[in-house]
């Protein structure tokens, strides 16, 4: 009942005391465990920064499919009482040996109207001293999406693109899942100013990094995220390129 998330991949305990499951939350998706008896929080049992995809449930631990920006998919071994987890495959290691990754800085700022706003900055992979690379603003649907360092949908997408030399700045604006009924709903009939605010503040703070080309700025996204895109280049002059892609521009066609 305190929970307020969107529930999904429900599970009974094999004692019947506890109810298990994910939600998002915050860019990630972690697992979460309630008592039946229980009118506290959901108590939480993985870290925000990492996603269970899939799990099940054993007495003292519990087999999960975790990803987390170092890599986007293992099995791992994760502890109820301690919380603490060990892989135990490797399916990935031998693609991602010799790759340089670029790991997702968490940041925030917020609102003219008291919304806190989180976003995420990835550098290039490979910088050098005094030099200037383009940014990338990657808009995600929805519009009740969410993304953040649990979240494996993009992982190869930005990772692809600060592989070649862009820096990508992403960021759940209101109207995002994993953040509460209230500010999933502050983009109710507030499709375009709102949303595009928010992500335009977090482009023009990733703008004072100073390896950032301010002239060099994309945008792009797809669904909701290419409604998005379309509506900010219609009213904004900023980006050298949009890509909006698959958009729900006309919800009645």
């Amino acid at each position: 009942a305190n929970c307020d998330r969107s529930v999904s991949r429900s599970c009974w305990a094999r004692s019947g005391d506890f109810v298990y499951f994910t939600a998002p939350a915050n860019g990630g998706h972690p697992l979460f465990r309630v008592r039946l008896d229980a009118t506290a929080d959901p108590e939480l049992l993985s870290s925000i920064n990492a996603g269970i995809r899939n799990f099940d449930i054993g007495e003292n631990h519990a087999a999960v499919v975790l990803t987390h920006p170092g890599n986007p998919y293992e099995i791992h071994r994760l502890g109820l009482a301690a919380k603490e987890s060990h892989a135990l495959t490797a399916h990935n290691s031998e693609w991602l040996r010799g790759k340089t990754l670029s790991l997702p800085q968490r940041r925030f700022f917020e609102t003219s109207d008291g919304l806190k706003i989180e976003y995420w900055l990835v550098k290039p992979a490979r910088t050098a001293a005094g030099r200037k690379y383009p940014l990338l603003l990657a808009v995600h649907g929805g519009p009740h999406g969410m993304w953040g360092p649990g979240d494996a949908s993009m992982w190869h997408e930005f990772q692809f693109f600060a592989a070649r030399g862009y820096g990508i700045v992403f960021c759940n604006p209101r109207g995002s899942g994993g953040y509460g009924y209230e500010f999933q709903r502050a983009s109710f009939q507030n499709w375009g100013p709102g949303p595009a605010a928010d992500v335009l503040t977090a482009v023009d703070r990733a703008c004072d990094e100073p390896w950032v080309d301010k002239e060099r700025l994309v945008i792009s996204g797809g669904s909701y995220g290419g409604y998005l895109a379309a509506w900010i280049v219609s009213h904004d002059k900023r980006f050298k390129a949009p890509i909006p892609q698959r958009g729900i521009y006309d919800l009645t066609t």
